[in-house]
Formats: structure tokens, sequence, C-alpha cells
């Protein structure tokens, strides 16, 4: 059973692997448009092999992961952890150029993003926000990943005991009653002195050092302000052409495909097996079949598995089933755009590639798209065009008025009263800040925070931030750090309320372990936790009726999670509920915010013998064995080609 726990732990984990090496990929891809330059962010802070990689792309990186993490984990976990997202950008880094050398065309990413609706919709996604070439280089990373992956994996084999201990450990259910102290109800009660606080704040002084921060005096000039919406729509009329879709067709067909270098003779013999396929065809339609199907049943074409589906290529429309004039040889594009109607079959049409039958299903005519659905991209194509040329000579001219008089005498000048600008301060923040105060989230502003905090106190600067693209410019900045603070533990009295919460939620666990082990105490004669709560005498201050007997559901013991259905986050609890007998009764358990007491009531064996008498059930934990297996093997590859690497790491980030 532990041999099963590490390696289904060691396949989850590769799963998380993946997920944050794409995560990072596409925050790196993002970041890497950055050059290094100059200064503290053109210093070499990783190097491996012969690839370096600069501070200001290495904490850009960072900081956008960072973000993204935190955008993903609002629901689903806790807030992102500094140190490793710096780990998983350097093996990032690492995997990519272990990965370099490994082929993939545009063709093969091409052809995994089409046969899949999701990474179709990703891709539009994508292409809506003008960041196609990310994406399809994501993809190439994964395919050189999998490639990589199956090329250095051995076959792996799965006993029988291994199989039947999979099988166990997730047939293995439990369920308990339980009673909860929650840490949060104790924390009213619970009293601190100034000394105290000063004492656990002594014994504890490394977890309150703060970063370096500044503060930073700005007037945001943002160039989508200055493109109009009459210029907007004035564009999309004088343009028509520009937002005209193209003639596209959707079509499936039915190949029956000439040998290779054919004779004549062959492609007579060609034309007559064709002839009698076609008859074929019909004779099946007339009776109700589908096309499709009888396209994989005899079409000689790649397309078969598709069901003879085409798709075409053209870069304006997106990846799907929908080909355009100029993508098919001429007969069969005059069959598909100028002979047929939509549902009609055609009679043999013959190409280089042999005689095909083909239906028509769908025909789009040119069409102008609505100006709603092109808005928002001709408004971001005015905004860079001309937007940001203005934005600029407004930063510029505030910058002379600024250094001049101040912010406030600045604005109040006749001729930036109608751009509603304002001067406002972020107060301090520090620079792994994932948003800036007053600003926004860094991964909308590239560079912005490496611009501030590399200005000098009292300078006043023109900054410009990109989006999240890297390439485009977000917004102009005219900005001033009023403040810099150097990174420093604070003294007591500076930060004396915050110690005192934390030190009060301490002493409210302590308070409720205490409590419920008082309980606990009791147990020696009851048989039900119901009867044991009957028992409990509240402390002063505390709700009376906020403890009740609750239960939970069936649950496994997991070897990567520690969350109960129906009872929350508690290791010990999960442990203890496969050490009990049922009825008996255990505790106190710390879980994440609260303290259990619990009784297990329930548990359900495995069934080994319906184990196995049953060949896809064992089928189906061998599979997954050898999978964990397969994966632990690359995970050690890696491990093994990144210690072999010429890779050295800046002090800062080890």
């Amino acid at each position: 059973m532990i041999i099963f726990l590490r390696e289904k732990f060691i396949a989850q984990l590769f799963m998380w692997v993946i997920a944050i090496v794409f995560l990072v990929g596409t925050v790196f891809l993002y970041s890497n448009t950055r050059g290094g330059g100059e200064g503290p962010e053109g210093e070499v802070v990783l190097r491996i092999n012969n690839t370096e990689v600069k501070r200001g792309e290495f904490e850009n990186a960072v900081a956008n992961a960072m973000e993204s993490q935190k955008r993903s984990q609002q629901r689903f976990g806790p807030a992102p952890d500094l140190e490793q997202t710096q780990k998983n950008v350097i093996d990032r880094w690492v995997q990519q150029t272990i990965l370099g050398s490994v082929d993939i065309g545009y063709t093969e990413i091409e052809r995994y993003i089409r046969s899949d609706a999701t990474r179709v919709n990703q891709y539009n996604l994508y292409q809506q926000y003008g960041a196609v070439d990310l994406y399809t280089e994501n993809v190439r990373l994964q395919l050189s990943s999998a490639a990589l992956r199956d090329s250095i994996q051995a076959l792996e084999l799965v006993t029988d005991a291994e199989a039947e201990q999979a099988y166990r450990l997730e047939s293995d259910k439990a369920k308990v009653k339980f009673i909860e102290f929650r840490h949060g109800d104790y924390t009213p009660t619970v009293e601190v002195d100034e000394a105290e606080a000063e004492a656990y704040f002594e014994k504890n002084r490394e977890n309150y050092k703060t970063e370096e921060q500044i503060n930073v005096k700005f007037i945001k000039v943002n160039p989508a302000d200055f493109v109009l919406g009459e210029e907007v729509r004035a564009y999309y009329e004088e343009n028509q052409a520009e937002f005209t879709t193209l003639e596209a067709v959707k079509a499936r067909h039915i190949l029956k495909k000439f040998p290779d270098n054919p004779t004549d003779l062959q492609k007579t013999e060609t034309k007559h097996a064709a002839e009698e396929l076609l008859e074929t065809i019909n004779a099946e339609l007339a009776v109700g079949a589908d096309f499709a199907e009888l396209a994989k049943t005899h079409s000689e074409g790649p397309s078969s598995v598709q069901g003879g589906a085409l798709r075409g290529r053209n870069p304006k429309l997106p990846p799907g089933d929908y080909f355009t004039r100029g993508e098919m040889v001429q007969p069969f594009e005059e069959a598909a755009f100028d002979t047929l109607e939509p549902g009609e079959v055609s009679g043999l049409v013959e190409t280089d590639f042999g005689y095909h039958i083909i239906k028509l299903e769908e025909k789009k005519a040119p069409e102008v798209q609505p100006f709603a659905q092109v808005q928002y991209d001709i408004e971001q194509r005015l905004v860079q065009v001309n937007g940001v040329d203005e934005a600029k000579r407004i930063a510029d001219d505030l910058l002379f008025e600024i250094e001049v008089e101040d912010y406030d005498a600045a604005l109040a000048l006749e001729s930036y009263k109608d751009l509603s600008l304002t001067a406002l301060e972020t107060g301090l923040f520090s620079r792994d800040a994932t948003t800036i105060p007053q600003i926004g989230a860094r991964w909308g502003f590239q560079g912005l925070i490496e611009e501030f905090f590399d200005t000098e106190v009292n300078v006043i600067k023109v900054i410009g931030a990109k989006k999240s693209n890297g390439e485009q410019v977000e917004a102009y900045f005219v900005a001033k750090v009023l403040e810099k603070k150097p990174a420093a533990i604070p003294l007591f009295s500076e930060i004396k309320a915050e110690v005192i919460e934390d030190l009060k939620v301490e002493k409210a666990k302590a308070f409720a372990f205490t409590d419920a082990q008082n309980l606990f105490n009791q147990k020696a004669d009851v048989s039900s936790l119901d009867a044991l709560l009957e028992k409990y005498k509240t402390p002063e201050g505390l709700a009376a009726d906020r403890l009740s007997v609750q239960e939970s559901n069936l649950f496994a013991l997991s070897p990567s999670s520690d969350y109960i259905a129906g009872v929350g986050n508690s290791a010990e609890v999960m442990f203890a509920a496969f050490r009990l007998k049922v009825d008996d009764i255990g505790g106190p358990f710390k879980g994440n915010n609260t303290v259990y007491i619990i009784q297990l009531v329930e548990r359900e064996e495995p069934n080994v013998e319906m184990f196995e008498s049953d060949p896809a059930e064992k089928a189906r934990h061998r599979q997954a064995l050898i999978q964990a297996k397969k994966r632990e093997a690359y995970l050690n590859w890696f491990a093994a080609r990144k210690k072999e690497s010429e890779l050295w790491i800046h002090s800062d980030y080890r």
C-alpha cells in the first residue's frame, strides 16, 4: 500500500507540474519580450548551459506567475508562494533548454490543436487577444515534452499484487461523526496585553521582516482616452472590406486513391473501382446511411478517421471544418463552391489524388461582420496608432509643467482640465507585489514596478507600461518616487496591532484544543458523540449552542490531500479514522481552522473477491499504475538532466 501511495502521489504531482509548466510558460513568453538592458535589470541571474536569463526577465516572469496563480487560486487554494514560484520559473527555463532540441513542426502543432474542440476554443481566445504565437509556442512545448517523455519511458510492468493494493486503497472508505471546535469562535474571548505581544514579536521577529518598499506619486495618461467613439465608427464604415468574412464551405469527401506514380492502366482500374463505390455510396445514402460513417468505412484519404471532414488552413478563419477558395485543388474547389448546394452529394470528381465523392454540408457567403463584433479590435488598433502618440505627448508636456510647478498646479492648467486626469499616491508597496496600489495588477502593466524601483527619490519621469503581451503600450505614467523604505524588521510599536492579532489567533488555537481535550477526557462512560456533547460545559464568553454533532461523507485515505468531504481539511482526522474501530471515539485532532473530536460510524471494506472476478476493474487499476510509473520515470529523467546541466543560479534565488 505504501508503494501505491507514493506512486499515486507522484502521478498527481506530475499533473500539477505540467499545469504549472504551462502556466509559467505563458508568463515566461509574455515577459521574455522585455530586454535586460543595463543596470540591475540587466544582471544575469540564471545560466543554463549557454542560455542566460537576466534579472528583469526573471523577476517579470515570477511576478506574472504569482499574479496568475493568485487569480486561479482565489477559489481553490492558498495564496501563491514566492519562493516556490521562483523555483517553478527556473524549472521552466531549464525545461525549455532541455526540450529545445526536440523538433516539433507547425503542421504537427496545427493538427494537435484542430483535433480537439477545447483546444480550438483556446486558440480562438488567444487569437482574439492577438496572442496566437504565444498559444502555439505553449503547444509546441507540450508536444516536445510528450515526445521526449515517450522516448525515454521504458515499458513498465504492474503486478497483480500492485493492482490489488491500488484497489484496496481506493475502495477502503470510512465515515465519521464529529464535533468541531472552530478557532474563530475563541478569538473574541482572547485577551493579549502589550508585554505578551512584545515578547511574541521578539520570538518571531523574522516573520515580520518587510522587503524594500516605495511610495510613488503619479498621473496615469491612458491612450484609450484619446480615441473617440465616432472615430471607431468612421474607421469601420470606411474599411468594410477589412471586416468582410471570406466565402467558405464545409464539406466531407470519400476518396478512392490513385496508387503512387500510377500508370494509365492503374488510373483506369481506379476509375472503375470508384464508379462501383459511387453506386454503393448512393444506394446506402438512399436508405438513410450517414455520409460521415460511410467515409470512415470506405474513404482511402487521411481524413477518413474524421468522417471525411476537410479542414481549412486560412489564417483569417479560426481552425475548424471550413475552407476557402485556393485551399483545395481546382476540380475539388469548383465542385464544392460552384456546383454543389448544401446537402448535395457529387458524382466522381477527379484530381491528382484520385476520385472524390463530395458532400457539401454548408456554404457561407461573404458577409460584413457587425460593428459590435469588431468594435473592440478597432478601438485597440486606433489606440496604438493614434492614442499612444497623443498620450505620450500629454505625458511629456505634464512632466515639464510638474517640474516647473507641481502636480496640482500642472493639472489646474487650462490644457488639462478636460482630460479628467488625477494625481494619486500608491502608498508603500514592495517589489514583489502582485497588485500595484491605485493602478492594478502588475501583469497588466509590464515593466512598471521595475521602473518605479529603479527611479531615485524625488526624480520625476515619464514611464511607459506595456500590456500583458509585452508589446503594446497600456498607459504612460508621470511618476515621482516620494519615499524609499529599505528592507527591515519594523519596530514593535509600528506593527503592535498586527502582532496582537497574530498572538490572539495563536492563543485561540490553543484554547480550542484545550476545550476539546477537556470534553474528550469525559468520554469514558459514553458510547456516542451526542452523549459526550451533553457533558460539555461552555467556557465563559462562548455561545452555548455553537457545537453540534455532524457527519462526514464516505472518504478514502488520500496521500495527496487532507480534505474530507463534509468535514474540512485535517490530515490527523483522515489517518485516525482508519486506525479506529467502528463506534470508537478519538481526538482531539487538529485541522486547518478547527479542532475535532470524531467517532467512526461506518467502515466500507474492499470487496477483493469482486475485484478478482472483474477484469475491467483490474485493467483500470493496472493502467493507472503503469501511467504513474511512466510519469515517475520521466520526472527522474528530467531531474537527472537538470543535475547534469551547467546550471548557475544567483544567490538571491537559491
